[in-house]
């Protein structure tokens, strides 16, 4: 028997209220006349708002978009959350992933793949003649790509960044 499809509107709530917050405190250092308040329901109808309501019904299954949308909405929403004003990139910490929110946008973005397109940690290790440890370091820094199955718990590289990185190594090996 399959389980109710989650309500997420309290993740997405707190997502919102969370990025509004910290948008205060800075604007509040930068120059704090330029605040406008925001009600929660106008939050909703941003832009940020409408990509976690899209991932929302992805991961409830009760829509499908092409995955290039699905990750582009994934993006911007890890950006936001983790991407230090002063630095030049980000990283998304694995924990966040077992949050209600990294829950829910991984659900969204597993959906947005087909079976096929996805190889176990093992199978990926296996095939680049690296260990499972050297996957999830490349997986950290996004080398490669992944999808996290939140209902059974298992994680996938994306096969064509496993294909990407073999044909990187063929090529360089072939300069040799």
């Amino acid at each position: 028997m399959e389980a109710e499809p989650r309500d997420y509107e309290d993740v997405m709530d707190n997502a919102l209220q969370l990025v509004y917050s910290h948008h205060h405190r800075l604007i509040s250092q930068l120059y704090p006349a330029a605040f406008q308040p925001l009600t929660l329901e106008q939050l909703r109808h941003g832009p940020l708002g409408q990509d976690l309501e899209r991932l929302s019904l992805l991961a409830r299954g009760q829509t499908r978009e092409p995955k290039e949308r699905v990750l582009a909405a994934i993006e911007s929403v890890v950006q936001l959350l983790f991407w230090p004003a002063a630095a030049d990139d980000y990283t998304v910490p694995r924990s966040f992933w077992d949050t209600d929110l990294g829950r829910m946008m991984a659900l969204a973005k597993y959906r947005a793949f087909d079976p096929a397109e996805l190889v176990s940690i093992g199978n990926a290790a296996q095939q680049l003649g690296v260990t499972r440890p050297t996957i999830y370091r490349w997986m950290d820094d996004r080398t490669l790509n992944y999808v996290r199955d939140d209902m059974s718990g298992r994680t996938f590289v994306v096969r064509r960044d496993i294909d990407n990185l073999k044909r990187v190594a063929a090529e360089f090996a072939a300069q040799e």
